[in-house]
């Protein structure tokens, strides 16, 4: 017997990830269309359209602000890029003089980042995980934040820009080293990707009920 509700993914997908403002109206409609052909192959397929549909309706109909959503998203990125580490650096080895001075006793003080590899477990989860995570939820809220009505559009643009980025350095990367270098850091870069994407994703707050926001 087949379930009158419909699937859970598929649903949770187009729920998070469709655009617009008439993203809850679509899926009212096709929750009712299945109720009446309990078919969940054609409700997987209607629900993965209607998001590249959505989000391409968005971008076109914003293109203003979509492009200044992405300006700004990269500029943060970029911000966040360069100042983010230095206190991630702080909290782990504590080096607070290095912010006052380079020189202290008449002596020259070893910058912080020789650290880095007296630790090599801590730099791997710094560098792969802990920085992507906090540059990218950094940056994909300020973008939430400053286009609130084209919210999951912008997101996801960016989000995609970023991972198209990735995508091409890592080309470039493969073409310009050997295959025993790439086959060490092809995993770590891989990783780094993928956790900068998480965190735009998480800080753009496409994975909080959007339903709350809307009656609070």
């Amino acid at each position: 017997m087949t379930s009158k509700h419909p699937p859970r993914i598929a649903t949770w997908l187009l729920k998070h990830f469709g655009s617009g403002p008439n993203n809850d109206t679509v899926l009212g409609d096709l929750a009712e269309q299945y109720m009446h052909n309990n078919n969940e192959a054609w409700y997987w397929r209607q629900a993965t359209k209607a998001i590249p549909i959505s989000f391409f309706r968005e971008i076109r109909e914003h293109r203003g602000s979509t492009a200044i959503a992405l300006l700004t998203g990269w500029a943060i990125w970029i911000l966040c890029a360069l100042s983010i580490p230095h206190f991630v650096e702080l909290f782990f080895f504590g080096e607070w003089t290095a912010w006052f001075s380079p020189v202290i006793g008449g002596g020259v003080l070893a910058h912080p980042l020789s650290k880095w590899a007296e630790y090599p477990y801590v730099t791997a989860f710094v560098l792969e995980v802990a920085l992507p995570l906090m540059v990218g939820a950094m940056s994909g809220w300020l973008v939430a934040r400053f286009h609130r009505d084209q919210k999951t559009a912008v997101v996801l643009l960016f989000a995609g820009s970023v991972l198209l980025m990735n995508l091409l350095s890592f080309a470039r990367f493969l073409f310009g080293a050997g295959t025993p270098t790439v086959s060490v850091f092809s995993g770590p870069l891989a990783i780094n990707a993928a956790t900068a994407i998480l965190g735009i994703l998480l800080g753009g707050g496409l994975f909080r009920d959007h339903s709350r926001e809307v009656i609070n």
